[in-house]
């Protein structure tokens, strides 16, 4: 009986053994089906974007956030890594091997900063206030506690333009554009003489563009108060007018105005800064083109993705921390960035940039 026992608890054993063995077998396929089928679409998607700057609309909205589409790796890598599959371990290092070539330099100290100059230096503030967002009283302390050498104002209501008109004794230099519909407004506030100052839309219909020539420390310096339009998504209602449904994304007039734009740059000569709202991350095709003749001060001296908007809510959706970058300071190879860093506080739409730049 005891023999008997022992081997029904021995057989019974075996089986318990076998299905824990059988279900881990089960896990690690499906584990391994799920990061190549992720791994495949991930690459398609990057060679697409790459390969046709034109293509498919969805490749488009994809890019703006091409960062968070690497967020499954966090799971994967683990999973994958504790499966027998010598082929999916191997597949799953390529994407992590991509996220580095993209934005492995965003985590590494900056040693600019810290390394000897005796440059002259020009600090440069980008901020689109919104309308008047969070508060003129607020927007105000926050250049004043910032303190940069020149500020690049957008979306200028008339309210905050009269406020930082009183900053006069701090920024005896300005040029502000405020316009009836404040998101076309824009401004420059300067420490260092403003030459010239001319301020016009890149396409009709477009917000301000503004150019300013600066007397810097007795060097030329332009500067470019720059507000593109976002990307337009095209769909239509369905269901009885309640369901949006996507068709469809158009950067026509974006593209007509980073066209103009480049129009501008190439007729400058000389020191050139860029700063702005441009709607584009900086693995959109019209960063590519602007990064041909410029250098982005926070790719070179800022830390971690430096993600500007939305800060705090977009179209009354609270978010918990800015998502994308679109706010940038670009400058011609001729300055060197220091220093770059987005503020901590903004608005309900965006947060502000400032780089330092060695001349």
């Amino acid at each position: 009986m005891l023999v008997l026992e022992r081997t029904f608890t021995s057989v019974m054993a075996g089986k318990d053994g076998m299905g824990l063995q059988s279900l881990k077998r089960g896990t690690g396929r499906v584990v391994v089906a799920a990061s190549n089928v992720y791994v495949t679409a991930l690459l398609v998607l990057v060679a697409l974007h790459r390969l046709l700057p034109e293509g498919p609309w969805w490749v488009t909205l994809a890019a703006y956030a091409l960062p968070y589409l690497f967020l499954p790796l966090l799971a994967l890598v683990p999973l994958v890594m504790q499966t027998r599959s010598r082929s999916a371990k191997m597949l799953i290092c390529i994407p992590c091997l991509l996220f580095v070539l993209l934005y492995g330099n965003l985590f590494v100290p900056n040693l600019a900063s810290a390394s000897p100059h005796n440059d002259a230096t020009l600090s440069v503030m980008t901020y689109n206030v919104t309308t008047g967002d969070p508060g003129v009283d607020e927007i105000v302390a926050i250049i004043e506690a910032e303190s940069p050498d020149v500020v690049a104002l957008q979306e200028l209501p008339q309210e905050l333009a009269e406020a930082v008109g009183h900053l006069g004794e701090e920024y005896p230099y300005q040029a502000l554009h405020a316009t009836p519909n404040p998101y076309s407004g824009c401004g420059v506030l300067s420490r260092f003489p403003i030459l010239e100052d001319e301020a016009f839309p890149l396409v009709e219909g477009g917000h301000l563009y503004q150019r300013v020539l600066l007397d810097v420390y007795g060097r030329e310096v332009h500067l470019l108060d720059v507000h593109l339009q976002p990307p337009h998504l095209l769909g239509e209602l369905r269901g009885g007018s309640r369901l949006f449904v996507p068709l469809g994304v158009s950067t026509e007039v974006q593209d007509q105005e980073l066209a103009r734009l480049l129009e501008e740059l190439d007729r400058l000569e000389g020191t050139v800064v860029v700063a702005g709202d441009f709607n584009m991350t900086d693995q959109s095709t019209g960063y590519g083109k602007l990064t041909e003749r410029l250098l982005d001060a926070h790719r070179e001296a800022g830390w971690g993705f430096g993600n500007t908007f939305p800060d705090g809510q977009v179209r009354s959706i609270p978010t918990p921390f800015p998502l994308i970058r679109i706010d940038y300071v670009f400058h011609s190879p001729d300055m060197r960035a220091l220093t770059a860093y987005v503020g901590d506080k903004g608005g309900p739409n965006h947060r502000f940039l400032v780089a330092e730049l060695s001349l």
